[in-house]
């Protein structure tokens, strides 16, 4: 996934529709992320955030460019 502009390698093996125990939705179908992306935007989205990536550059501007604070500039 590249939400940040950058590939990254992927690690996680990821359910594309969120199993939540469910053993047939267990089964699949998977994705390739990387863990950053798994354990926050994924994660997020899943369990009703927003989905936006956290985190702030050198100058205090949100990652994110769909962020709030970007919209306009």
């Amino acid at each position: 996934m590249e939400v940040r502009g950058q590939a990254s390698i992927a690690t996680v093996a990821d359910h594309i529709t969120p199993h939540r125990g469910d053993p047939v939705l267990f089964a699949g179908p998977l994705q390739s992320l990387c863990a950053p992306c798994h354990n926050g935007v994924k994660q997020s989205l899943e369990q009703g955030g927003d989905g936006l990536i956290r985190g702030s550059d050198a100058r205090g501007n949100p990652l994110d460019p769909r962020h709030p604070w970007n919209k306009g500039q």
